[in-house]
């Protein structure tokens, strides 16, 4: 397949609590935290997509990447699903859940930068995060409202023709701060992806607005 940036030590879950640099939390963070129930089930995520979505507006005009979790919080706006995940994530792990950022592009993406490396259109990817409910892994999709049961995180392929290329606690510790820093990164990851490796995962969905 292709070999992804990864910074994740899975066996020690306690790492994947730290909310550190880009994620480091602010007073406003912390109270936003307490206003969730706790976490038991997966079904409980309701509540924080709820909270978040009441709490925050769109603005397509914000810098993506640039900034800290406790700037997103302090703006409370963001302006796609990079903001989100930034926001959403530290916010899960003062929660008591483990949490991953994971970085993905779109295999349609892949297959224009390996015919056109110098292609200047927008990476097409999207922000996914891998969270630790019960003993068992799932991906959130924070941006559609949607959990995956059955997950495998040894699976680099995800739902909608997303691709893995990094996964960390957040985009500064694989050194993207700006749209052009994900693309740089997304290029020198994929470029030799065989994109007739993508298989469409067979996850459970669960939609957490119809909770």
């Amino acid at each position: 397949m292709c070999n992804i940036i990864n910074t994740i030590d899975r066996n020690n879950l306690g790492s994947l609590l730290e909310n550190k640099n880009q994620n480091e939390p602010s007073f406003e963070m912390i109270s936003f935290a307490n206003k969730i129930p706790p976490i038991e089930k997966v079904e409980d995520l309701k509540y924080v997509d709820e909270l978040f979505y009441s709490y925050f507006t769109s603005d397509k005009d914000t810098k993506k990447f640039a900034c800290t979790s406790a700037e997103i919080f302090a703006r409370r706006t963001y302006s796609g699903c990079s903001d989100i995940g930034l926001a959403i994530a530290p916010i899960l792990r003062i929660k008591g859940i483990p949490t991953i950022y994971v970085e993905s592009a779109q295999v349609e993406w892949i297959i224009d930068i390996q015919e056109n490396n110098e292609r200047k259109e927008l990476m097409r990817g999207h922000i996914f995060l891998e969270i630790y409910i019960n003993n068992k892994w799932y991906l959130y999709d924070p941006t559609f409202h949607l959990v995956y049961d059955r997950y495998n995180y040894d699976n680099f392929c995800l739902p909608r023709n997303f691709y893995v290329f990094a996964k960390a606690l957040n985009c500064h510790e694989f050194n993207v701060y700006s749209v052009d820093d994900e693309k740089k990164v997304g290029i020198r990851v994929l470029n030799n992806f065989d994109t007739s490796k993508y298989k469409k995962p067979n996850y459970e969905m669960i939609d957490l607005k119809k909770l």
